[in-house]
């Protein structure tokens, strides 16, 4: 035995012994039993039931529902979904800007994307190589959508049940089974308005074999999406960073032509030269001064130039009556090419490995473009001229980004009696790559040449300078990683006895996996030579090993009540062991009343990347003080109106984020036609896994975070004072608690058919009492329709909703849905200038989507859709956390009224 298994994994060992015991001992009982009625395993727990609603919330998506949503991919799926917020959200729009390596991750309840666990057939999908900066999780570019037969969300915690990552729920993407036939569609759509945002997705399915009959099914699917660009300045709601009506102003100082800023010359020709695309006047900003307006550059994109292949298969072998092989096999490649205005070069900005050189650039006396005159007014003449510039000469910064996915799994499944067993070993590969294609000047190479006198800063250059200035890009690929998990897993489960209620009900089970990170950066990187990347990105090379057994107990305790208990006991080999029980009830007193409460602890385990990315270091900003030493000391230069060393990177001593779950719920269903379900959940999470604390937070409450500050030893000048910081610490740190509290609402009613057809209606909606996050003075902020101070994109609105009614008549079919979320008070004041400090609020957001299909031709389905057909614009924004202004890219889609076209052909 393992010396780090836990007398936890020891006892369900047992239990599992006692189980199969039990089991057989009742096998000759069984089988003079009636057949019962199928069995099937719902999201969130181990057991096979008889369908129906669950203790736990789970809502189901069908593959209709997907159809009639005209979601093409996972993502767009995902904003139709009430408990998944924009907050903090990860997707292709983001990508515009940030280094996010492309990510697309799910965000139930605004926890971001490492805090909800993503999986196939129940099965877990392998996390993002990619991560940095915060973002983790699945990525469902992966995801194989047109294989989808529907999709479950637990939005429930279920760290009992499977492990690390479920904190905010699960959302489990089922597969076609047993398909029979094949199918081809083609989809394309493009926005009414002009300016690009086209789609198209082409994508085939079929299967053939009869469990049945041929004792074998295969089934293959394959998809190819392309999205096309979009500009920013091609919409009337991002096409300027300057929105005084907003309290947005998003302009830079770095221009072409440059600014001047020596003698507050400013530009050297006037402002009246500043006629764009890279430098704007606007006076009620500067008289003298013009700016940089980057959403109204050429060729910078809101939505990036998307593709993605998609590949799935499965098998199954039926060996015998009981026991069946099956297997699946996906891949996935997904290529992200996105365009951002040209760097901005100037002393406003550092480089090097310690990030502490500025660029800057001057223009000295007597070289040919020395602004004379200029000088001579501002009484500056013969002196070095400091210039704020934007490198136009270099092009817009251009990166592709290619994400590659793929899975294996192989398994058995069978049933002894009334047990149920499942064996599978899974393996599965995630790699990232980035490749810089233009727009991206080595520092070393361009500041020399800028500072030169050859480049003329504020006019137009020769074709030959501007390829000097071109050929100073760095080109080439930045990064690459891949992240790897292999592992197998076995449950078994079945009915211990029967008691008079019911049958008492058991399932245990392990898993076993080993996870590998490896992430290189090229070497250049950790130069800091690579404008707008920094300095100190180091490699990465980590693994561990996972071990977890888990028990579930489902006990009758009455005919109309039932009682689910479980516990699963997890052992890392890198930060060590966590056990997370949870326990809920069913009660159902009457056919059509449903009551439903539940309780868990969860978990989740700190990355690889956030235990060994490697540390490095860094310094403060100029200015920083010792509080204790420098009103002391006055020593400036070591304790006072300096800067001090930083240690970033990862913590080996960071323990697992831990939560509290808790729901209650009730489902009303008078009739089979209505079903009504309220359910009120909450969420602790402690021991919050950040990246480093404010220098200046540190520093100014040294009692609370002296532990972050390292010293050397005591100045026998000052013995009774402690010794020089020598570091602060940056790294990743367990800080904080979240508090989360709210209601899903759910309805579906479905009229009786008559004789101009039928209809239905399905609404889901989240309304959220509170989202309260720790600061580190262990006070809480709110975050519930409220973006006022966050630095986290997106927003997690008070309410979020999505209706859909439809209607269908023979071959015809039509929906209308709604997509609703509340206003909430936006980042920066109303006024821009200053006058007025009071926050502005954000409106509403109601879309209207329609669609109609048509199925009476054979084997034919065509389909005409309207996403937004009242092409409304988005609600106004003064945010800056992206790179796209005027509006929240996270929530709302910038095509705005977008037209699609759907024809599919089937046969079986």
């Amino acid at each position: 035995m393992n010396p780090r298994m836990t007398k936890l994994s020891i006892a369900l060992l047992q239990v599992l012994g006692a189980g199969i015991a039990a089991g057989a001992a009742a096998l000759p009982a069984m089988a003079q039993q009636p057949a019962a009625k199928e069995r099937i395993e719902v999201t969130g727990s181990n057991i096979k039931r008889v369908e129906g609603e669950s203790a736990l919330p789970v809502t189901v998506i069908t593959r209709e529902d997907i159809d009639k949503s005209g979601a093409t991919n996972a993502m767009e799926l995902l904003q139709l979904i009430s408990s998944n917020s924009s907050a903090g959200g990860v997707g292709i729009q983001t990508t515009i800007g940030a280094t996010t390596f492309s990510a697309q991750t799910a965000n139930l309840r605004g926890l971001q994307g490492g805090r909800t666990l993503v999986l196939i057939n129940g099965k877990r999908v392998n996390g993002f190589a990619g991560e940095v900066n915060g973002v983790s999780g699945v990525n469902l570019a992966v995801i194989p959508f047109a294989a989808i037969e529907r999709v479950e969300i637990l939005k429930d915690g279920a760290s009992a049940v499977y492990g690390s990552d479920a904190i905010a729920g699960v959302i489990n993407f089922i597969v076609r089974s047993d398909y029979r036939g094949a199918e081809a569609t083609v989809f394309y759509g493009a926005p009414t308005r002009s300016g690009g945002g086209e789609q198209a997705k082409y994508s085939a399915a079929a299967g053939f074999g009869d469990l049945g009959v041929n004792r074998f099914n295969v089934f293959i699917s394959a998809s190819y999406e392309h999205q096309k660009p979009l500009l920013q300045r091609d919409r009337d709601f991002s096409n300027t960073s300057v929105r005084y009506d907003l309290g947005l102003v998003g302009t830079s100082s770095n221009v072409f032509p440059g600014r001047v800023t020596t003698g507050g010359i400013g530009q050297v020709n006037g402002v009246a030269a500043c006629t764009g695309p890279y430098a704007t006047y606007f006076p009620d900003l500067s008289s003298t001064n013009c700016f940089f307006d980057p959403s109204n550059a050429p060729g910078v994109e809101s939505i990036p130039d998307t593709k993605n292949a998609n590949f799935f298969g499965s098998a199954k072998l039926q060996i015998t009556n009981n026991w069946q092989a099956y297997g699946t096999a996906l891949y996935s490649k997904d290529e992200n090419h996105f365009i951002i205005q040209p760097t901005p070069i100037s002393n406003l900005f550092v480089y090097g490995p310690n990030g502490d050189i500025p660029a800057t650039i001057t223009v000295q006396p007597g070289t040919p473009f020395y602004p004379t005159a200029a000088a001579i007014r501002a009484g500056v003449n013969g002196q070095a001229l400091n210039v704020r510039y934007r490198a136009v000469l270099n092009g817009n910064r251009d990166t592709t980004d290619t994400n590659e996915g793929g899975q294996i799994v192989l398994g058995i499944k069978g049933s002894l009696g009334r047990w149920d067993t499942d064996f599978s070993y899974q393996t599965a590969q995630g790699k990232v790559k980035e490749v810089l294609n233009g727009g991206f000047p080595l520092f070393s190479r361009v500041l020399p040449l800028l500072n030169s006198g050859t480049v003329n800063l504020f006019g137009p250059n020769t074709d030959a300078i501007a390829q000097q200035v071109a050929a100073t890009n760095f080109l080439g690929e930045t990064f690459h990683g891949k992240a790897t998990n292999n592992g197998a897993q076995g449950k078994i489960s079945g009915e211990l006895m029967q008691l008079a209620a019911g049958p008492l009900a058991l399932a245990v089970g392990a898993d076993f996996r080993k996870e590998k990170l490896d992430q290189n950066y090229n070497p250049v990187l950790a130069s800091g030579d690579v404008s707008g990347y920094g300095g100190n990105f180091l490699d990465v090379h980590a693994k561990r090993d996972v071990k977890a057994a888990y028990a579930e107990l489902n006990v009758p305790i009455l005919r109309t009540l039932e009682a689910n208990l479980a516990i699963r006991g997890d052992d890392y080999s890198d930060f060590g062991r966590t056990t997370n029980p949870k326990a809920s009830l069913r009660f159902q007193p009457t056919r059509d009343l449903l009551m439903r409460a539940s309780y868990g602890k969860g978990f989740l385990a700190p990355s690889l990347y956030q235990l060994f990315v490697p540390n490095t270091s860094g310094v403060s900003a100029p200015g920083t003080s010792d509080p204790i030493r420098c009103p002391v000391t006055r020593d400036n230069g070591l304790d006072c109106s300096t800067q001090f060393p930083l240690v970033f990177g990862g913590n080996g001593n960071l323990k697992p984020e831990k939560s509290e779950n808790a729901t209650f719920g009730v489902v009303f269903e008078p009739t089979t036609a209505l079903s009504v379900s309220a359910d009120y959940f909450k969420i602790r999470l402690n021991n919050a896994i950040t990246n480093g604390i404010p220098v200046s937070t540190i520093l100014g409450d040294l009692g609370q975070f002296g532990n972050l500050v390292t010293r050397g030893p005591t100045d026998p000048a000052f013995p009774t004072l402690p010794g020089r910081i020598t570091g602060i610490q940056q790294t990743y740190i367990n800080l904080g608690s979240v508090h989360i509290e709210g209601i899903d609402l759910e309805t579906h009613y479905k009229w009786a058919r008559n004789s101009w057809g039928r209809l239905r209606l399905d609404v889901t909606g989240t309304y959220y009492i509170r989202n309260d996050s720790q600061n580190v003075d262990g006070t809480y902020s709110g975050f519930v329709s409220n973006q006022y101070g966050s630095s986290v994109a997106g927003v997690l609105p008070r309410f979020k909703s999505y209706a859909a009614l439809s209607w269908d008549s023979g071959p015809w079919s039509a929906t209308v849905a709604n997509t609703y979320q509340s206003g909430y008070v936006d980042v920066q004041n109303a006024d821009a200038l200053g006058d007025n400090d009071k926050p502005r609020r954000v409106s509403s957001m109601s879309l209207w989507d329609v669609q109609g299909s048509y199925t009476g031709w054979r084997g034919f389905t065509f389909t005409l859709g309207v996403k937004n057909v009242l092409d409304t614009n988005p609600p106004q924004t003064n945010q800056q956390n992206t790179f796209q202004v005027g509006y929240d890219p996270n929530y709302y889609d910038a095509r705005a009224r977008f037209v699609y076209g759907l024809v599919r052909y089937a046969f079986k």
